[in-house]
């Protein structure tokens, strides 16, 4: 993928909703790399996606060629579990805004940031295809989120019918990076256990774990997940349903202890009695490594970036 190649394959003016975020960062970088030159990329009080007249008048005042939407309510495990109404409510807003406007006014590319948690649960086939992605009905503990992510797919299947728009929903997997939301309560499990672990160090304490660490999940370093994205959007063989991810599952423990040893912690304690969600979810990536796709970042070093990142910016931490 050289860089004239792909550049030419985006249109003039690119919009980046939650740019600010642990992806939509990795996404920028990569977009200014292939020398796309107009990147908007509002924060929140530049563009309120849950304000539907807002939003309309950012696409009528900017006028964006190519969306790669991955704004969004976002929790982990447990704050999945205590906020379903707000998580379906609130991306379904979210979304139904943003195609509305686009409705009215017409982008030529769309990538829409879909989830794994909306593959039906009890799992057909492990690792997950994207051809069974609408064989059943989400784990009840992601439910609101997973099925207003899901909905969107009625949205640019029939935008794609009736202006021609050109999309992708892709299907992530767990992403993890620089700059990510480290939210120990409602966070997701990689972040919430940066934090635990840097606390557990600074305070010489036991670093506590929900579950016994056999849970097993696919993790992707939020760089190489960019670089999937900047594949989907230009290659014309990925579109509709992509899957982006590593591959390859590892377990809680191992995470757990890949942190713990970064950050000089010995003593870890995983608690039995916790939830634990979903025991195993490995994602299949073979459509995008048709496509040239492979994984740049180990797990290990990748871990050890994120800790070594969090340590380093205390003072600009999202929580």
């Amino acid at each position: 993928m050289t860089l004239m190649s792909s550049a030419s394959k985006l249109d003039s003016r690119c919009l980046v909703t939650g740019a600010s975020g642990v992806l939509g960062r990795a996404i920028v970088r990569q977009l200014e790399r292939l020398g796309v030159r107009d990147v908007l990329r509002p924060s929140r009080q530049e563009l309120d996606l849950l304000d539907e007249n807002e939003t309309r008048r950012y696409f009528s005042t900017y006028r964006p060629d190519t969306v790669i939407h991955l704004a969004a309510t976002v929790f982990g495990l447990a704050g999945n579990m205590k906020n379903q109404l707000r998580a379906v409510t609130e991306n379904s807003a979210i979304n139904h805004h943003i195609f509305s406007a686009i409705a009215k006014y017409p982008v030529n590319n769309f990538f829409f940031a879909g989830t794994v948690a909306s593959y039906p649960y009890p799992y057909l086939e492990m690792p997950l295809r994207e051809d069974n992605f609408f064989t059943g009905l989400p784990h009840s503990g992601e439910f609101g989120y997973a099925m207003a992510k899901r909905h969107a797919y009625s949205y640019l299947e029939i935008l794609c019918k009736e202006i021609g728009m050109r999309y992708t929903y892709g299907i992530f997997t767990n992403l993890y990076g620089d700059h990510d939301r480290f939210d120990v309560t409602n966070g997701h499990v990689i972040p919430s256990l940066v934090v635990k672990a840097h606390r557990a160090a600074l305070t010489k304490t036991p670093l506590e774990v929900w579950g016994d660490g056999t849970a097993e999940r696919d993790f992707l370093h939020a760089e190489d997940a960019a670089r999937g994205v900047m594949l989907c959007l230009t290659n014309a063989g990925l579109q509709n349903f992509v899957n982006i991810s590593s591959g390859i599952g590892v377990t809680i423990r191992q995470v757990t202890e890949c942190i713990a040893s970064e950050a000089g912690v010995s003593d870890v304690r995983f608690n039995v009695d916790r939830p634990v969600g979903i025991r195993s979810r490995v994602v299949d990536n073979s459509k995008l490594r048709s496509a040239g796709f492979a994984p740049e970042i180990s797990l290990q070093c990748g871990l050890a970036r994120t800790y070594k990142w969090y340590e380093d910016n205390q003072a600009g931490i999202r929580q």
